[in-house]
């Protein structure tokens, strides 16, 4: 064995070097991923005493309800040679595979010890008790290997492993022990490679040994400072890891603020992923068994979070939300220790109280919380467009609008760009005019989050137009949410949002109603003129005058207008700026009247006028262009009567993509699942397929006509007989009738 230490600093450099190199191929695996954990270690040994985990009164295999309730992730602990066969490699090997068996993710817990590792205790096994250093170090690393081996050949391998269980002050005390009068320079290089080792011992178990996260593992996730001195002197010793894992059990370790601001600072200082590794609380202060509870006074709670199941769903709901806002997404999730510990008798439970189920072994509600989270914390990218014509105010490109509301789910107030939402003059989401009545904004938003809000509009960012102060009237929300507010869910992949409109009307109206009705056989054009103007001068009195009118080219609006009779009447905005000074209406054009690129002229005119009605302007002309016939509907920029400013016409596909595009998959590398994004700017046949590196067809996604637009689908990694397929290279294809891209994708297992 001592061949091992002879050669280790050496391996141990080539294999930092060697695994810097593959990282961007394998670390990124499970980038998406939102850990939603528990250590269960305690399953076999309750199990053999008959106990049982209920679900709905019915024994069930616990793991089928924690997977239920949204959990992705279990933890074992693993004691070398413990008195009882449990937490031993044996049944380490037995819970794997149940593991595995579920689809659910495994991380190993190595304590490098018969019994309990802690901040407190970290002794040696017996079994290494005599050993020199050298001979401590290569035991560790064999054993290490060997496990991972043990695993590997039962294709149970972990994805991920801690070195070490709190280790606080070190491990494998006295020789890897540091602190107080153990913080010395060889001291730290004897932890150092005791934890390179271990790494090592990962890495050589199997070929897959480079794909497995690294955790180091400590308690306190309140005391920057303490873990500051801890991680600064493994990076001094080049210890190369991938997760900072910290404990996190209020009544010891403080309150949410300190740890919120722990994470932040050391995902600035380190650059590292965080994960909560073990952390619960209390929903009862009562006990079932005469073993001490670990938390049994209202002194060891927190404000707000009482000892009842709603306390206890609220704090991990909470804790979630603050590890998914850690800064530069590097917040990956939460484990919780030991909800499975109940009472069952000889062993008793010093933990029952903090169980995620009852006495009886019923399931608590408050383990859905973890459900309520989705499993991806990637926040997708939002565009929002808003439209103004129907704002019964003279709003110009130079005038302000914005959203203002509020944000539910991960967020708190604020989404993860930063931009902060709120019901007042100082929310962030202010959109920028992209032309004529067209606004749009871009922010982010975690999955399944939702926004509530309504369109506010002002002359400037403190004066709002002239009605309700600038607020929109009101609005029912898409899904029925609400009645007077508009509603944004979410989803797993970027979005545009169809336009919406402003509502300046007392009555209520749906959050996508628009001006027009909406056919396939024609296309609605919203025409709306300011007559303000032509009131000063004299020239209009809307009660002796009007209506107005839209008159224009018979031959190229399909015989909707006419220069000789009014045709297209508009109705007054009786509410709007200036006494109801915006006169609006709808022509519906047939397509199949209209050639491409057809230009209509047309003016506004006067029915009742005491001279000749027109306006004193050229002819306003409208070009119905190949997007505006592909749109359906559209929207024509306000105007003054009288004034010859050119009309703005904006379509909705205006916004779409400007070319064929096949977008790179994430996450990639993959496995089980990556998401497939492409954009396409005209109605086309798609064709999406999966091909191997042999350029052969193994799966086909789509095969439709699709409209222009941008589409997103997943690839869950089979073929087209619903069989996984293997690790290795692939070609993600698109093809339309006028073009061919292929991106790489990479699939690990």
């Amino acid at each position: 064995m001592k061949y091992f230490s002879a050669i280790l600093k050496t391996s141990i450099t080539f294999l930092i070097l060697l695994n810097s190199f593959f990282k961007p191929a394998f670390g990124q695996t499970d980038s998406t991923l939102f850990i939603k954990g528990a250590d269960v270690s305690f399953i076999p040994q309750i199990e053999d005493l008959g106990g049982q985990y209920l679900r709905e009164g019915i024994n069930t295999d616990p793991l089928y309800i924690f997977k239920e309730n949204g959990f992705n992730y279990i933890r074992l602990k693993l004691w070398h040679t413990p008195q009882e066969n449990y937490n031993s490699l044996p049944r380490i090997l037995e819970m794997a595979q149940r593991i595995k068996d579920h689809q659910l993710k495994f991380l190993l817990n190595f304590h490098y010890a018969d019994t309990w590792a802690d901040p407190g205790h970290q002794p040696k096994p017996a079994a290494w008790a005599d050993l020199s250093f050298t001979d401590l170090t290569d035991s560790l690393y064999l054993y290490t290997r060997n496990v991972i081996a043990a695993l590997d050949n039962q294709n149970t391998l972990p994805d991920m492993v801690q070195i070490g269980n709190e280790i606080n002050s070190g491990m494998l005390w006295n020789d890897g022990k540091v602190g107080g009068e153990f913080n010395t320079p060889t001291q730290w290089e004897n932890l150092a490679s005791l934890i390179n080792a271990g790494i090592t011992g990962v890495r050589d178990g199997s070929l897959q040994g480079d794909s497995i996260k690294i955790m180091i593992h400590r308690a306190g996730a309140e005391d920057y400072n303490a873990n500051k001195w801890f991680f600064d002197n493994l990076r001094n010793e080049n210890v190369e890891f991938d997760i900072i894992g910290l404990s996190y059990y209020p009544w010891w370790h403080g309150d949410m603020d300190e740890v919120k601001s722990t994470l932040n600072k050391l995902v600035t200082r380190y650059g590292k992923d965080l994960i909560i590794a073990e952390t619960a609380y209390p929903w009862t202060l009562d006990w079932y068994d005469s073993k001490n509870n670990i938390v049994g006074s209202s002194a060891q709670l927190h404000d707000g979070y009482p000892a009842t199941v709603t306390g206890q769903a609220n704090f991990l709901r909470d804790l979630m939300q603050i590890i998914g806002n850690v800064s530069e997404d590097k917040g990956k999730g939460v484990f919780y220790w030991a909800p499975e510990y109940i009472s069952v008798q000889p062993l008793g439970s010093p933990w029952e109280n903090l169980a995620l189920f009852d006495f009886e072994g019923n399931v608590l509600e408050s383990m859905a919380v973890f459900k309520e989270l989705p499993d991806s914390l990637l926040p997708i990218n939002v565009t929002l467009k808003i439209n103004t014509a129907t704002n019964w105010d003279t709003l110009q490109e130079n005038h302000f609008v914005q959203l203002r509301g509020e944000i539910k789910g991960t967020s708190f107030g604020v989404l993860p760009d930063g931009k902060k939402v709120t019901w007042d003059s100082s929310s962030e989401l202010v959109l920028e005019n992209i032309g004529g009545d067209y606004w749009q904004a871009s922010f982010q938003m975690y999955p399944e989050d939702e926004l509530s809000y309504k369109i506010w509009t002002g002359l400037d960012k403190n004066t709002g137009t002239h009605l309700r102060g600038g607020w929109e009237g009101a609005i029912t929300a898409f899904n029925g949410s609400t009645t007077n507010r508009r509603n944004l869910v979410a989803g797993f992949s970027d979005t545009t949002i169809n336009i919406q409109f402003y509502n300046s009307s007392p009555e209520t109206k749906t959050q996508y109603w628009k001006p027009y009705n909406i056919s396939e056989d024609s296309i609605a054009v919203y025409f709306r003129v300011n007559m303000n103007n032509a009131v000063l001068s004299g020239r209009f009195n809307p009660d002796n005058h009007g209506p107005l009118a839209v008159r224009g080219d018979s031959l190229n609006s399909g015989g909707v207008l006419s220069w000789e009779k009014s045709k297209l009447i508009l109705s007054r905005e009786e509410n709007s700026v200036n006494d109801g000074s915006f006169w609006s209406g709808t022509g519906y054009f047939s397509k199949s009247d209209l050639a491409s690129n057809a230009k209509l002229s047309y003016q506004f005119y006067i029915e009742n006028s005491d001279d000749d009605g027109w306006e004193n302007v050229s002819a306003r002309e409208l070009v119905f262009s190949e997007n505006i016939l592909s749109a359906n509907d559209t929207t024509l920029h306000w105007v003054y009567f009288d004034k010859a400013t050119i009309s703005s016409l904006k379509s909705a596909t205006e916004f779409l993509p400007k070319d064929i595009r096949l977008l790179q998959n994430y996450p990639n590398p993959f496995n089980p699942r990556t998401n497939i994004e492409y954009e396409i700017n005209v109605t086309t046949q798609v064709r999406l397929v999966i091909l191997n590196v042999l350029g052969k067809e193994v799966r086909l996604l789509e095969n439709t006509y699709k409209r222009a637009g941008n589409y997103s689908t997943t690839w869950d990694g089979k073929n087209n007989s619903g069989q996984y397929l293997g690790s290795g290279i692939y070609f993600i294809q698109l093809q339309t009738d006028t073009h061919s891209q292929l991106k790489k994708a990479l699939l690990l297992k």
